[in-house]
């Protein structure tokens, strides 16, 4: 579990997760606002090879004096075979209603057009998809 409070600022978390063996992982993430005027944005990325089998949990809580508070909560997974799997559940707990508040989640895998694409432009198979792999990542 990883808590991080928010009081009264700004703050942007990326967290990448890489699980490359045979075997179970999980996070759990909690983000606490708590203040007025608060600013989140959570990032979370990762993929799974190799029969990984990743859980994310996200929670993100807004409290009663937190007015005026905007958070943005992403938790994308990419799977690179299928013997492994993923599981994201974004939450969110909101007691003041003068919020911006919002969350994303999306499992996926490697678009095979995208890797044609770039093999039909002189790319590798492999070479396209480290440069799809990063891409992901980094967004």
């Amino acid at each position: 579990m990883i808590p991080f409070v928010v009081a009264g600022e700004e703050k942007e978390i990326k967290i990448l997760v890489r699980a490359k063996n045979k075997g179970s992982y999980g996070l759990e993430l909690i983000v606490n606002h708590e203040a007025v005027n608060t600013k989140g944005k959570i990032i979370v990325r990762g993929v799974a090879l190799n029969g990984a089998n990743v859980k994310l949990s996200g929670l993100v809580k807004i409290g009663k004096k937190a007015a005026k508070t905007e958070n943005f909560l992403s938790m994308k997974m990419l799977l690179l075979d299928e013997k492994s799997m993923a599981v994201v559940e974004p939450k969110m707990e909101i007691e003041n209603n003068e919020v911006k508040a919002a969350h994303a989640a999306t499992v996926g895998k490697l678009d095979e057009e995208q890797i044609f694409y770039l093999v039909s432009r002189g790319m590798t198979e492999n070479e396209a998809r480290k440069l799809l792999i990063k891409g992901f990542l980094k967004g």
